[in-house]
């Protein structure tokens, strides 16, 4: 793996929040873009994977690891709210952001192990086990990955009952990326005075689905309700 290639990916990202942030409109459909954006930068990055590095084994309908916490930024939550808002009526939206509100009251102070055990599942898998915002999840979601399905169930089991270490296999390259990419953002909000904390994407994305103007007074420097 390139280190300088990471960093320069990394780099790529803080310019395309700073650019973003910076502009006058900065509601949930430019933070959407913004995401989508970044996702394209990183995809690049991830064709030029190392040579004998396997891809990921996971694949539709595998939901193994959706039943740990997911750390997401604000943007990310407003990208994400953005995507729900255009395919939920308002009256469905606000049923929807209550929930999600709700969940994350429950899960907020939890360990991942302890929401195993609780079986306390993504509230965005949908009644296939699929996940419901895929192509807007979270870059915690995307950089996590597993050479071996059954390898995920075992570190699941090992993590639930304290028994094993639950460590798995993943793309080096793809986690790195998106943890890069995260820190980036965190690092352009930061640099703004921007609310840059991260928290479980149920409620990151409950916040900003509750109020349809939540990404404009988030952008303009006001903190998220989610202590």
């Amino acid at each position: 793996m390139d280190a300088e290639r990471v960093a320069e990916c990394g780099r790529d990202v803080g310019r395309m929040a700073e650019r973003i942030l910076g502009e006058t409109h900065r509601g949930e459909d430019a933070l959407r873009e913004l995401m989508a954006a970044i996702e394209r930068r990183l995809a690049i990055e991830l064709r030029a994977r190392p040579p004998g590095e396997p891809p990921p084994a996971c694949g539709p309908g595998c939901k193994t690891c959706c039943t740990v916490n997911v750390g997401t930024i604000g943007i990310e939550g407003a990208a994400i709210a953005a995507f729900l808002r255009r395919r939920l009526g308002a009256d469905e939206a606000r049923h929807r952001a209550t929930a999600l509100l709700a969940f994350h009251d429950r899960v907020r102070w939890l360990e991942d192990s302890e929401r195993i055990r609780a079986r306390l599942a993504c509230p965005f898998l949908d009644e296939r086990g699929e996940c419901g915002i895929h192509p807007v999840r979270p870059l915690a979601c995307r950089g996590v990955t597993s050479l071996d399905p059954a390898e995920c169930q075992r570190a699941l089991a090992e993590r639930a009952s304290g028994e094993g270490p639950g460590l798995v296999r993943m793309g080096l390259l793809q986690r790195t990326l998106h943890e890069e990419a995260l820190a980036a953002l965190a690092e352009a909000l930061a640099a703004r005075g921007l609310d840059a904390r991260t928290r479980d994407v149920s409620g990151m994305v409950g916040v900003f689905l509750a109020d349809p103007g939540r990404a404009a007074s988030f952008a303009a420097g006001q903190r998220l309700p989610l202590e």
